[in-house]
């Protein structure tokens, strides 16, 4: 099993792998991956009330701007491709007006992916991005894992999430990050080392 020893990133270190503030590929792959494409609307918690609408890739919004009901038509993946973009957009200048410190794109990457999954509000008030914003890359990895709850009840897949996203973060390839997440992770309690 291959393991990546992420490279500390320093404003001196972080050079031509520097973010250059756009949505990196590899947010928009991990989202599509983590996701999955829904042509119809559906409910994101499932068999459970109280859940959120979304198609395409997980959009709550349509291309009118209107929130996603079960109303909302049925679109074709490219319409869903344009409306990720449009979101992850979103995520993108949500993490660089947030984040000040110099962020690689892998770093990025992961961040971006976190935010369309959890919204800004909680990137606003979180631990992991105080730790960030004071040059703790290293605890956030550990802050991602903590993002874990649905209703006050964690959950598999979202512990999955988050150890793709803290693998990108530190810069594993994120194809590789999800295969491993959903590979290595088949309880609450696992976290498997990067």
């Amino acid at each position: 099993m291959a393991t990546v020893t992420p490279s500390p990133a320093s404003p001196d270190t972080v050079g031509a792998d520097s973010w250059d503030g756009g949505v990196p590929p590899a947010a928009t792959a991990v989202v599509k991956r983590l996701e999955g494409f829904f042509a119809q609307p559906y409910d994101d918690n499932g068999e459970q009330p109280g859940g959120t609408w979304t198609i395409g890739y997980g959009s709550i919004v349509d291309a009118a701007g209107h929130r996603v009901t079960p109303q909302t038509p049925a679109i074709t993946e490219a319409q869903a491709e344009l409306l990720l973009r449009r979101d992850m957009g979103g995520a993108a200048r949500d993490v660089q007006q947030r984040v000040h410190v110099p962020l690689r794109t892998c770093e990025a990457a992961a961040l971006i992916s976190w935010v369309y999954n959890l919204g800004v509000g909680n990137l606003a008030k979180s631990t992991l991005l105080l730790r960030l914003n004071a040059g703790r890359k290293a605890e956030v990895p550990a802050e991602m894992r903590k993002w874990v709850m649905h209703e006050g009840r964690p959950v598999l897949g979202l512990l999955r999430r988050r150890w793709a996203e803290a693998a990108i973060f530190l810069g594993m390839d994120p194809t590789q990050a999800c295969v491993r997440a959903w590979r290595e992770i088949d309880d609450l309690q696992d976290w498997p080392a990067f």
